[in-house]
């Protein structure tokens, strides 16, 4: 099979994208024509498609759904005709419309919560995600007020349980804030820090 075949796969939903991450990683034919393909938009920081691709994550929704962009627009420059599966963007369209904006879903609690509901319709699924964020993503008072990206911190996949934020801007030049969670299954306390 050629690379061309394999990008095709992927984008049309025929392979998964851990099989299309494993194919990345063993088949040199694929990898010759990823390291040729250096015209790149303007977000991809790596020298060429080929690194850019294996520094993705193929777990989160977001990754997934962008590489699958990127792949389908690069067949379409070519000539080469395909059908794009566009389950990867509905899911990531439901999972951000479920999520509340002081939480930034974590790939493998996505990727495991889509698994266990795979039968549901999207209006269900969308249900469900949003009982389960209120239910697995615990806060004290209220939820955290994030500097930067939202980074709710799990403990063997599991959220740990936010405590409160203090202002730590007198320990530096910048802003500051530590957010103080509770893993419940280790009864222990983790911080996260973030400055802008």
């Amino acid at each position: 099979m050629s690379g061309v075949d394999i990008i095709k796969q992927f984008v049309e939903g025929r392979i998964s994208p851990r099989a299309f991450e494993q194919c990345l990683h063993t088949d040199a034919a694929l990898q010759a024509l990823l390291e040729g393909e250096r015209n790149l938009p303007a977000y991809v920081a790596e020298p060429d498609l080929y690194l850019y691709l294996i520094s993705q994550d193929y777990e989160s929704l977001a990754c997934i759904y962008n590489v699958q962009t990127l792949l389908s627009e690069r067949l379409d420059s070519q000539g080469i005709a395909h059908a794009v599966d566009d389950s990867h963007e509905r899911r990531f369209t439901l999972a951000l419309n479920a999520q509340p904006k002081w939480l930034s879903l974590p790939p493998a609690y996505i990727a495991r919560f889509m698994a266990d509901h795979d039968a549901l319709d999207p209006k269900a699924l969308q249900t469900a995600l949003k009982a389960a964020i209120t239910r697995d993503f615990r806060y004290l008072k209220a939820p955290p007020k994030w500097l930067q990206e939202p980074e709710w911190p799990l403990a063997d996949d599991v959220p740990m349980v936010f405590v409160g934020q203090l202002d730590i801007r007198g320990l530096g030049h910048d802003t500051g804030q530590a957010y103080l969670f509770f893993d419940a299954q280790q009864q222990r306390f983790h911080t996260v820090s973030q400055r802008c």
